[in-house]
């Protein structure tokens, strides 16, 4: 069993969730041009199309109330949603927040707004509204999510991806806002020193959505790797990937020598690149040049290759994983 079934999150029970909530809700479908199942949902509007997603921070939150580091995962709200229509080459437009809270608390509150506003200047979305509920018994501290609208400014769903491509990692800033479930349980296992790596732990989601857009003209594809880490690429492709990893953040050494085999980081983190561009040979240095402009030490991770739908991994330790 994997550290993080034990931690209470069994990956592929929830793919196998996922699937059927997509077939569900393809009978509701009028005007969807992407449905569920891709980083955002796309529809035609009169001509048209706009992206809309919806994503929260997780159980990050309870980590923020133990550390008092709470502004973060206002930020990490944004990011996770307008890095994800980003992938689908949608520029966010407009935001609207959720915080359901176990009991009133003014700090809490601000905190998290300011970390809400924060993400989104720097996302450049306004946020054009919210509810707060305060709601004892079920929920533990906090829980906040975002929804965002996008307008697509061309649609990017993978498609376009062909062997030869060029794959280009963007860097992470550490964990980011998945995998928390397992953290906590090495936490409270006495593995990790929270007091120790709090403000590693607690770094926000960084910002990608102005990156991509910018380089949105000469790319195939984009993959935002989140919950169930470099699976994700499975989502844009059919292609096989070849990738070659940089040494991670010491952060994820930490995570890995309290107990978490070597294999799992890679299906769980982002291990320090948290946005994957396709693009081809032809633009790739140009991309890189611009992404650097945007202050993303971009990375050639690897090549899209004939193998179909595999995902082969090299890690920092050498060893080749199959995903």
């Amino acid at each position: 069993m994997s550290e993080y079934k034990k931690s209470g999150v069994d990956l592929d029970s929830v793919k196998d969730i996922h699937k059927t909530i997509a077939d569900m809700l393809s009978k509701t479908y009028r005007n969807t041009v992407i449905g569920a199942g891709h980083y955002a949902g796309v529809i035609d509007l009169d001509g048209k199309k706009i992206a809309l997603h919806v994503d929260g921070v997780g159980t990050k939150t309870l980590l923020a109330l133990k550390t008092g580091i709470i502004e973060p995962t206002g930020i990490d709200c944004v990011a996770m949603n307008v890095n994800d229509i980003a992938c689908v080459g949608a520029r966010p437009v407009a935001l609207l927040d959720y915080l359901a809270m176990e009991k009133e608390d003014k700090t809490t509150i601000t905190e998290v707004l300011k970390g809400i506003i924060k993400g989104s200047e720097e996302a450049h979305v306004e946020v054009v509204g919210g509810e707060t509920a305060i709601m004892p018994s079920v929920v533990n501290g906090f829980d906040v999510s975002c929804s965002v609208m996008g307008k697509v400014e061309r649609l990017i769903t993978g498609s376009d991806i062909v062997p030869g491509d060029i794959v280009i990692g963007l860097p992470s800033n550490g964990i980011h806002s998945n995998g928390f479930s397992l953290v906590r349980r090495l936490i409270d296992q006495g593995k990790i020193s929270l007091k120790d790596y709090a403000e590693e732990i607690m770094k926000p989601t960084a910002i990608y959505s102005d990156a991509v857009l910018e380089v949105l003209p000469k790319i195939h594809g984009a993959a935002h790797i989140t919950g169930g880490a470099f699976t994700k690429l499975h989502r844009v492709t059919n292609h096989g990937i070849e990738i070659q990893m940089p040494d991670p953040p010491e952060i994820f050494k930490v995570i890995e020598n309290s107990g978490v085999p070597h294999d799992e980081m890679y299906k769980v983190f982002n291990m320090g690149v948290g946005m994957v561009i396709f693009v081809s040979e032809e633009y790739g240095e140009d991309v890189k040049r611009e992404l650097a402009k945007k202050n993303f030490n971009a990375i050639e991770l690897g090549r899209v290759t004939n193998s179909h739908s595999e995902v082969r991994i090299t890690t920092h330790k050498g060893s080749v994983l199959h995903l």
